[in-house]
């Protein structure tokens, strides 16, 4: 019998254990390691190299979508399935686009999440039942985004910066690579969130996986 190696990675730790538990039951999963934030799971799974990542979207510091990302990048066979609380477009869509291989609601029942993780092992998508008319509906609507997100209004320089500040590079940094000053990256920067009507980090984040600037 193969055995699916699981890694978790949920800031609750009670959470966890109840995962951790649960999975531990099904002599075919096995759970090899745990993170409660995304640095530690990025450092994690590198060492460990899970066949599967259970991955909370909301986690302290590094989101859970970037996390997934730069995972992706490093383990391009790893496979994550987003297990989220949140089910409105702004995180569903982005998680699928970075390269998650499903998306489960942290509601769901037992079976559901353990379909989830079978699902994705055998190399299919898995997307919860309760989120399949939204992500429908939000890939139908990718071709029009471009007239309605406010993108066309950024100059050239603030696309750079918009890039940079989404793969996770703070501003001193960014001031280097672009050969500008700290505090005119923190203008383009102040001026990319007034554009986009953004409030932080992890929204920018969020909404450059959707423009599909990561690839």
């Amino acid at each position: 019998m193969e055995v699916t190696r699981v890694f978790l990675v949920d800031d609750h730790a009670i959470f966890r254990a109840g995962l951790r538990a649960l999975l531990e039951l099904y002599p075919d999963l096995e759970v090899v390691g745990e993170a409660s934030d995304g640095e530690e799971a990025i450092r994690k799974v590198q060492e460990i190299r899970p066949d599967i990542i259970l991955m909370d979207i909301a986690l302290p510091g590094m989101d859970g979508l970037t996390a997934a990302r730069e995972i992706l990048n490093l383990l391009p066979t790893c496979r994550i399935l987003l297990l989220s609380q949140y089910e409105n477009r702004e995180y569903v869509l982005p998680g699928l686009r970075l390269g998650a291989a499903g998306y489960i609601l942290k509601r769901s029942a037992a079976d559901q999440l353990l379909q989830a993780i079978r699902t994705v092992k055998a190399g299919r998508s898995y997307i919860d039942s309760a989120v399949t008319d939204l992500v429908v509906e939000g890939f139908r609507q990718k071709g029009n985004l471009a007239a309605t997100d406010g993108f066309e209004t950024l100059t050239e320089r603030e696309r750079e910066v918009l890039v940079l500040l989404a793969k996770g590079y703070k501003i001193r940094k960014i001031a280097s690579i672009l050969n500008l000053s700290p505090k005119t990256v923190d203008f383009h920067r102040a001026n990319i969130m007034n554009k986009l009507d953004l409030k932080n980090r992890a929204e920018l984040t969020q909404y450059a996986l959707r423009r599909g600037l990561l690839d």
